[in-house]
Formats: C-alpha cells, sequence, structure tokens
C-alpha cells in the first residue's frame, strides 16, 4: 500500500532538537517527542515505516526568515526524492507576489502558516493579499488548526479566509481544530467545498475516538489526508494507528494515498 504523509516539520541540523522539544513543551504534549526533526531522521523513519511520499516544511516566526526557509525546504527536496516541498509566508512579509512566484517556479505550491507560533491570526488582514495571489496562481494552504489557549486559529478563523477566497484550497489540520473537537464549531467549516483536513494530531490525543469519528464524517471523504505531524509523533506509530481505526478499507486507502494524489494536481505521484 502507498502512503502519503502530508503533515512534517523539518529543521536545521543545528536547530532541530530546541525547535522540537519548544514545540513539545507549547502544547504540552501526553509524551515526548518521538524524533527531533532532522532532515536524514525522517527519511530513515519513512523508509522504515514503508511510507513513500512526505510533504515537508516549516513555519517561518518572523518576516527575515521567509526567504531562508523556502531556499531550505528546496534543498532539502531535491535531495531526498521522497520530500514535497511546502513553503511559508509570514503576515509582515511584503514581497509575497515575488516570493510566490519564485516558489511556483522551484515547485514549492502550498504555503504553511501556523498562527500560534507565527504570533498573528490566520485572518489577519494582512495576509489577505496574499491569499489573493496564491488563488490566483493556484496555490494551497495548510494551516495549524486550533488551540484552547488562544484564539488565533480555528474555524471561526478559517471561515472567512475560505469564503472570500473559494478557489484557495485550504487544508485544516488536525481535523479542523486541534484540542477543541466541538463538532459544532468544525461543521460549518467542514462544509465548505474548498475545505480539505488531515487526521494528524487527532485520535493520539483522545480515548474517546467515536467523537473524532463523527468530526471525520462531516468532511467530503475525498478531502481527507493522513498526516503524522512528524517530528513531535513517529510516522511509523501514526500509520499504525490510522490502520487500527477500523475505517473502511477503500476510505483508509484513499486517506492514506489517494486523496493527497488527487490534491496535489501538479505533478503524478
Amino acid at each position: 500500500m502507498r502512503v502519503i504523509d502530508m503533515h512534517t516539520h523539518i529543521f536545521p541540523d543545528k536547530v532541530a532538537r530546541k525547535a522540537t522539544v519548544a514545540t513539545a513543551e507549547y502544547f504540552n504534549l501526553p509524551e515526548p517527542p518521538n524524533h527531533y526533526g532532522t532532515v536524514d531522521e525522517l527519511a530513515a523513519t519513512l523508509n522504515g515505516a514503508g511510507i513513500t511520499y512526505a510533504m515537508v516544511f516549516s513555519a517561518a516566526t518572523t518576516e527575515h526568515q521567509v526567504e531562508h526557509i523556502n531556499r531550505y525546504i528546496l534543498q532539502e527536496t531535491e535531495q531526498h526524492s521522497q520530500f514535497i516541498p511546502c513553503g511559508t509566508l509570514h503576515a509582515g512579509y511584503e514581497g509575497y507576489k515575488a516570493e510566490l512566484r519564485w516558489m511556483r517556479e522551484h515547485g514549492l505550491y502550498g504555503v504553511k502558516i501556523h498562527p500560534e507560533f507565527q504570533h498573528f491570526a490566520l485572518d489577519d488582514p494582512r495576509l489577505f493579499p496574499m491569499y489573493e495571489e496564491m488563488e490566483r496562481s493556484d496555490m494551497f494552504l495548510i494551516a495549524h488548526m486550533g488551540d484552547p489557549r488562544v484564539n488565533v486559529s480555528g474555524p471561526a478563523h478559517m471561515v472567512p479566509v475560505a469564503e472570500t477566497f473559494p478557489k484557495l484550497r485550504c487544508i485544516a489540520a488536525h481535523l479542523g481544530n486541534w484540542g477543541d473537537w466541538d463538532i459544532e464549531k468544525i461543521r460549518p467549516m467542514a462544509k465548505l467545498p474548498n475545505i480539505y483536513t488531515d487526521i494528524s494530531s487527532s485520535f493520539n490525543y483522545t480515548s474517546d475516538h467515536e467523537s473524532l469519528y463523527r468530526i471525520l464524517g462531516e468532511y467530503d471523504p475525498a478531502h481527507v489526508f493522513f498526516g503524522s505531524d512528524y517530528p513531535i509523533w513517529c510516522p511509523k506509530k501514526e500509520l499504525r494507528r490510522a490502520m487500527e481505526l477500523k475505517l473502511p478499507q477503500s476510505f483508509l486507502e484513499d486517506i492514506l494515498f489517494h486523496n493527497f494524489a488527487a490534491f496535489y494536481h501538479y505533478r503524478q505521484l
């Protein structure tokens, strides 16, 4: 069975451990990080798990990091054929038009936003010209979604983006609202035709899977992807957990590979 892990973070070796530990501490994780986010570690982990591809990204915490991170992601994906590159932007970054053009020219068709770490809301007005340019040039958005402690992401912040830019394909990660899986909050967003989601950092956070199954059912079945959230979680363990969700076999295979392969229409996977 072919598998795409479309939610992985990578960092340069010299900062990987520090960045991963800081993330784990911020989210008060129920267990220590499974890995530390280096490229070689991810490549070895994918091979050991039998995972065919992984989409890799890293969010720019300042506007000055945008170009450096995007070129780092490109460099690593050029050296690892199993990596699919995804770029980043920042609300304070003014050169977004030229950078988005560079990204498309070099095969980076998505933009990762992490509002909590970037310290702006997902629907910050400064981002709307960037979203407009992404929509115009057939790029996609993937956003960390939800944190009960702050109010900068989650469905209430994604809906205005998806409705304002109906042709911008938006991936609302973590079933759409990490840590606050209230189906009534998620349902209006999940029903929008340009909304997609992944199952990363969701089923491994609660023993009450029934509530998450109900949320899963709110999404278009073709709009659900598999992601591990490496390095916090282990792709091999997350793949095993996905296999144990007792989903219909055809739906499971779609989540693990076919859905994202169709979504990522820029080249054949």
